[in-house]
Formats: structure tokens, sequence, C-alpha cells
């Protein structure tokens, strides 16, 4: 891996002591988790790492070899920087090539990738009107989940009938409570609340104009525009319940009407009402962003350490010195990260949206 980088590791295990793959036999390792624009739908991460296979021991027909058995379906992988965990997933996909210089590719998943196969089957009638953090234990427990569990969220959500997959039924614990569900770098199922957003560190600055104690990025893609802009919101809460919607009207007046729908089965009508109110609120302004961030892992010293503990929905900012030459700061929330490791570079990307100031209780 390339000088002045984070020392990374890859290692292997089928259900015992994780068991690392020699340094020189990585060529490249390709990762990505989270989402890429602030309004997608949950998505599982993916790692694709390829391996010198030249001495066939990535083979999985290969009964000499000392991952016989173990480089199978399922199996774990952890990988790390400096010894900081960034992806843990299973493996989804094993492609051998014997050519002239023999490879392996393989491409593993996320825990959302597990969730997202298991259907909560449908019951004869509706029941467990629970709070969010219990309807998302109730769903992992559906799909069989044996990792990790941070759930957080009181707000109470109407029965339910199930009949969805347990994704899904994640999905609509995190609208309930106006924050996010995903799966942590270390294997972790977790749901946060909106309150969250005012408690997760601020992990870096970018600058480009040298900034103490902050990081160079190469890359930006801004904008300024209304790609973002939503101004009503409705609340769905499931057949025959009674829709919260709301409008910003000064929103609207300047922009014109854009309206989104939340999945939000939420039991009582004024945390539905209020969590209406904050989802057309909160992305009513064309405020400029930062929907991505490139830079390089090479050479940045002790920020290495805040780079590889960035977790989805943690804070960074970004300041930038505009064409016209004005200074902007911008605060924003990491929906989305990347790397690309190669033998002489190390990319990352972070895909981010605006931190925005408002909440509401829920």
């Amino acid at each position: 891996m390339p000088a002045n980088a984070p020392t990374l590791t890859v290692s292997f295990s089928n259900g015992g002591a994780f068991t690392a793959v020699s340094a020189d036999l990585l060529l490249s390792v390709e990762i990505r988790r989270g989402r890429q624009y602030q309004n997608d739908f949950l998505e599982a991460g993916t790692a694709d790492v390829v391996l010198n296979n030249q001495s066939g021991a990535f083979d999985p027909s290969n009964t000499s070899s000392p991952w016989y058995g173990i480089l199978i379906a399922g199996m774990q992988v952890r990988i790390q920087g400096n010894s900081t965990t960034i992806f843990t997933g299973y493996l989804e996909n094993n492609e051998v090539n014997q050519g002239i210089y023999p490879t392996v590719s393989l491409t593993f998943v996320d825990g959302l990738a597990q969730i997202a196969k298991a259907i909560a089957p449908a019951l004869a009638t509706s029941q467990y009107q629970e709070v969010a953090s219990a309807r998302a234990t109730r769903a992992l427990d559906l799909a069989e989940w044996t990792g990790g569990r941070s759930l957080t969220g009181t707000t109470v959500m109407q029965k339910t009938k199930q009949n969805m997959s347990c994704l899904e039924m994640l999905e609509q614990c995190a609208n309930c409570v106006g924050g996010r569900f995903y799966v942590s770098r270390s294997g972790v199922a977790t749901l946060v609340p909106l309150a969250d957003k005012f408690s997760r560190p601020t992990r870096l600055l970018f600058s480009d104009q040298g900034d103490a104690n902050s990081v160079g990025y190469d890359g930006i893609i801004t904008n300024p525009g209304t790609d973002y802009v939503y101004n009503e919101a409705i609340v769905f809460r499931g057949p025959k319940k009674t829709q919260k919607t709301a409008k910003f009207t000064s929103s609207v007046s300047t922009y014109g009407l854009k309206s989104k729908k939340l999945d939000a089965p939420i039991f009582n009508d004024a945390s539905a009402a209020n969590l209406a109110l904050y989802a057309a609120r909160k992305d009513a302004d064309a405020v400029v962003l930062a929907e991505q961030i490139d830079f390089t892992a090479i050479g940045i010293g002790t920020l290495a350490t805040d780079m590889l503990e960035t977790e989805l929905n943690d804070l960074v900012q970004v300041k930038r010195l505009t064409y016209d030459g004005r200074n902007i700061t911008i605060n924003s929330v990491v929906e989305g990260l990347a790397h690309s490791i190669t033998a002489d570079n190390w990319r990352v990307s972070y895909f981010t949206s605006v931190v925005d100031p408002y909440t509401i209780t829920i």
C-alpha cells in the first residue's frame, strides 16, 4: 500500500478469529458505504478486494490451501486502517482469474444486505404498538441479526401487520424518529433519532486555503441550486390512518411547491404533525452544499485517525474560496463515504449534505 498512508489490513474469518491476508498480496481495495444523496433509501455497503493469486491459495477448489473451506459465501471480512476498522461485511461473490496474472476478486456486502433479504411475515391482525427502538429490535430479530445493536428512539409507532422486508421496517423506524438507520463500520446495527445530529463529532476540516489542522481536498462538487429543496411534507401513517401534511409557504412562493412523502406510521397525532413540520422546513432553502469531497489519505499525518474513524452521520466542515473571491464555510453531515486503495494511492470521497439547524420534538 502507498507510503505515508495508513497501514491497510484485510482479515478473513469463518466464525472464529480473524486471520490477516499478507499485505504483499493486496492489489486493490474499494469500499463504499452509506448513500450518495441525502434523500436516497438505505443501501448495503460493499467492499471489493483484489488479491494476487499466483500461489493458487485463494482458489476455493484448492484443497491444499490454508483458506480451503473458509473462502466461502458468508465468510466475514474486516478491513482496517492503522488498526481502526473501516468496513465489516460478508463474502457475496468470488471471481478467480487463472490467466497470465492470476488474481481473485472478492465482493463483500455489509449487514444491510443480510437484513434486506429477510421478510417480516404477514400477521393476521395488526399488533405491536411500540416505540421505534422496540420495532427496530423486532425487525432485527426477524432478520436473525447476530451482530451488535445500538437502537435509540422513543416515538410510538402504529400497530403493524408486517408483510414487508425487515429493511423496510427499519426505514419506517428511522422516518418516525426523524433520524437514520445504518450498519456501522464495525458491524453494529444503529438507529439514531433526530437529536443525534447535535451530538455527532466534527471529524475533519477540509480547506483549499491551507488552514491549520485541515485536509486539502483536490476535488469538490458543490450545488447552490434547488435540487434538494422540499417545502411540503406528507407523513403517510398507514392505510385508513389520518395523514399529516405541512407546507413552508415562504419557500413555496420562492421556489414553487416541491413535495416529499414519508412512510412513517406514527401513533400520536401531534408527533406526526411535528414530523411533517420538521420535514417541510429542513430542506426548504436553496443553500450551498458540498455534495462530494475528494481527497487523498497520503501524508495527512495524525488527521488520518479522524478520517478512519469517520462514521455515517458524523460532521465535517468545508472551507472554500470561491472564484469571485468569497470565503464560505459549509457545515456538512456525512451521508456516505468511499475508499479506493491501490499500491500507489489511497483516495477517499465523502458524500455530504448540509447540517440543518432545525429541530422539533417528535
